[in-house]
């Protein structure tokens, strides 16, 4: 039976990877954990944002991906920052994001004030 991994506070992680901070956006988001024996630190996306089940459609757009385009020029794309992307790939129930998307693959790019809704409610969780 594997140990379950270790959670660290911002700060820690902050401390252990040497980061500034302006560096560390996402590490002041998500919790962050690290496996027992490993040294790689993860945040689980995935298990701390929470979508609804049914989008309303005033919470999104539709989009449809190009060949070979990356998560953050969709994000760049959409927000003017590619530092969302992530958010676009939770909305949209895909955890790996190292796939490459096939041209033409339906997203639901959340508007903007569904983004800060989300991350307000993210941020009342920590």
């Amino acid at each position: 039976m594997s140990e379950e991994p270790t959670k660290y506070s911002k700060y820690e992680v902050q401390h252990f990877l040497g980061l500034k901070s302006d560096d560390f956006t996402m590490e002041r988001i998500f919790n962050v954990y690290k496996q027992v024996d490993s040294k790689h630190y993860y945040y689980n996306i995935l298990q701390t944002v929470q979508f609804p089940k049914y989008k309303e459609s005033n919470m999104y757009t539709t989009y449809f991906t190009r060949p070979n385009e990356p998560w953050t020029l969709i994000s760049y794309r959409h927000y003017n920052v590619v530092s969302l992307w992530w958010l676009i790939a939770a909305f949209n129930g895909i955890d790996n994001t190292f796939e490459v998307m096939k041209p033409g693959t339906r997203l639901l790019i959340p508007t903007p004030s569904a983004v800060r809704s989300i991350i307000d409610d993210i941020k009342s969780k920590i």
